[in-house]
C-alpha cells in the first residue's frame, strides 16, 4: 500500500517537468532554426543610364521597406534623407555623448530641437549626435544627426541555384539628412541617400557590414549582372550546366591600393603607363602618377561619382594624340561636351583586331605593375553620326592626375581593404 501511494507521489511530481519539456519541444519545433554564419553578402544593384550611377537596394527598418542609395566609394557613412517619408519603429537616435557619435565626426556637436514639441518628428532629437552630410555629386554639406536602424541581408547563395537565405537584421548607423531638397541633387532618380563606402571609416557600409556579420572587409561589384558582395566570395558565374568561381580565373589582375594621406577613404591605384590598342602612350610624366604626400595631389584612383574618366591635360593630350593616329582617315567634328576629341562616326574604319591567344585586345588599358585594367570602350556614342574619345580634360592642376569613372569600367571589382588590394577581372570581349 505504502509502495503504491509513494508511486503515485512519484507520477505526480514528475507532471510539470513532462509539461515543461512538451512545451519547449512545441516552441523548438516551431521557431526557425539560426542560419550559420555567412561566408558573405549579396545586394542587388541599380544602373542608373542617365548619371551613370550605381545604386544598392536595402531592405531596412521596421516594418521592412525598400532603400536606394548610391554607392559612393569615398563616403565615410551611409545616410539618406529622412524629413520627409521615413517611418520606422527601429529607428533610434544616436547620443552625442555616444563612442559612436565621436566615430562619425571629431568635433562633436549635439542636436538642439529649439524645444520642438511637433508631435512625431522623427527627424529632430534634441541632444542627438548632429553630423555633417555630404552630396558627393555636387560636393554639398549639409546638417544631420546620426540615426541607427536595422538592415535585412541575404547570403551568398555560392553554387546553389536558389538565393540565399534571408540573416537575421543587424542595427547599422546612417546618417539622416535633415538639410532639405539639396541634400539628393544630382543624384539617380529614385535614390533617397548614399552608401559610403569609404575605407578608412568603421561607420562606412562595408565595415559595418563586417563588424554585424563577422566578414572580411572586402566588396565587390559585377557590373554585368548588378549585384555587390560584402566579405568575399565566391563569385560565382554560370556556363552552361557548371559553375564557375570567378575567383579561379587567371584573368584576375590585382594591384596594391595606395594610401593618401589627405583623402583616406579613396581608392587609390598606381598607373604606371597606359596603353590604347596596344600603343603605349609617350610623354606622360611619372610625377603626376605619384601622390605628392604633403599635399595629397596626384595620383590615380577609382571613383564611381566620376562619369567619364578624367584626366589631367597633358595626360588627355598624349592619349588623344595617339587615339588620332590610330583613327588617322577619320574627320574630326566640332567637341561635343563633356568631351574635347570628337570624330564623323561614318568616317572611322574598323580596328583590325589581333588575337591574342583566344582573346580581342582592349581598346585602352592601365597597366599597373604585372597586370593591367582595360577599359569597356574609348568612345561614346553622342548621336548625328559622332563618337567622341570617352574621356575628359580635367584641366592642368586637378587634385587627382587620373580619375577612373563609371563608364570606363567593365568586368568584376574587387575592393579588399583587408589585404589592401585592388582585384579587377577582365572580360571577355571589350
Amino acid at each position: 500500500m505504502t509502495s503504491s501511494f509513494g508511486s503515485c507521489i512519484f507520477q505526480f511530481s514528475l507532471l510539470p517537468l513532462l509539461l515543461l519539456f512538451f512545451i519547449l519541444s512545441i516552441s523548438n519545433a516551431q521557431s526557425p532554426s539560426p542560419t550559420p554564419r555567412p561566408t558573405s553578402i549579396v545586394f542587388d544593384t541599380e544602373y542608373d543610364p542617365l548619371t551613370l550611377q550605381i545604386m544598392i537596394n536595402l531592405n531596412q527598418g521596421t516594418p521592412l521597406a525598400p532603400v536606394k542609395l548610391v554607392l559612393d566609394l569615398g563616403g565615410k557613412l551611409p545616410w539618406l534623407r529622412c524629413d520627409k517619408g521615413y517611418t520606422s519603429s527601429s529607428y533610434k537616435p544616436v547620443k552625442c555623448k555616444s563612442p559612436k557619435c565621436a566615430q562619425a565626426s571629431k568635433h562633436v556637436t549635439c542636436v538642439s530641437c529649439n524645444n520642438s514639441t511637433k508631435p512625431h518628428k522623427t527627424w529632430c532629437h534634441n541632444n542627438a549626435c548632429s553630423i555633417h552630410i555630404r552630396n558627393p555629386v555636387t560636393k554639398a554639406v549639409g546638417h544631420g544627426e546620426l540615426i541607427t536602424d536595422f538592415v535585412t541581408a541575404r547570403s551568398n547563395p555560392g553554387f546553389s541555384e536558389t538565393p540565399g537565405p534571408l540573416l537575421t537584421p543587424r542595427r547599422i548607423a546612417f546618417g539622416c539628412a535633415t538639410s532639405g531638397e539639396f541634400s539628393l541633387r544630382g543624384l539617380a532618380k529614385g535614390a533617397q541617400g548614399v552608401a559610403g563606402l569609404g575605407r578608412s571609416s568603421v561607420l562606412s557600409l562595408v565595415s559595418q557590414f563586417a563588424a554585424g556579420f563577422r566578414l572580411s572587409r572586402i566588396f565587390a561589384l559585377e557590373l554585368g549582372t548588378g549585384e555587390i558582395f560584402f566579405g568575399g566570395g565566391p563569385y560565382v558565374s554560370t556556363f552552361g550546366s557548371d559553375f564557375i568561381d570567378l575567383r579561379e580565373s587567371h584573368l584576375w589582375s590585382y594591384t596594391p591600393l595606395l594610401t593618401n594621406p589627405k583623402s583616406p577613404e579613396e581608392y587609390f591605384i598606381h598607373v604606371k603607363s597606359i596603353k590604347i590598342y596596344n600603343v603605349t602612350v609617350p610623354n606622360i610624366d611619372k610625377r603626376l602618377l605619384s601622390i605628392n604626400k604633403a599635399t595629397g595631389v596626384g595620383g590615380t584612383k577609382v571613383d564611381f561619382q566620376a562619369p567619364y574618366t578624367i584626366l589631367q591635360t597633358s595626360i588627355y593630350k598624349a592619349i588623344a594624340k595617339v587615339h588620332m593616329a590610330r583613327y588617322k582617315n577619320a574627320i574630326m567634328v566640332p567637341p561635343v561636351a563633356p568631351f574635347s576629341t570628337c570624330y564623323k562616326a561614318s568616317t572611322m574604319d574598323v580596328p583590325e583586331w589581333i588575337l591574342e591567344g583566344n582573346r580581342i585586345p582592349h581598346s585602352v588599358v592601365f597597366i599597373f605593375g604585372k597586370g593591367g585594367m582595360s577599359t569597356v570602350s574609348d568612345l561614346k556614342w553622342m548621336g548625328e553620326d559622332v563618337r567622341c574619345l570617352s574621356f575628359i580634360d580635367g584641366g592642368l592642376y586637378p587634385k587627382t592626375s587620373i580619375v577612373i569613372g563609371r563608364y570606363n569600367f567593365n568586368g568584376f571589382l574587387e575592393f579588399d581593404i583587408s589585404r589592401s588590394r585592388f582585384g579587377f577581372l577582365n572580360p571577355l570581349f571589350p
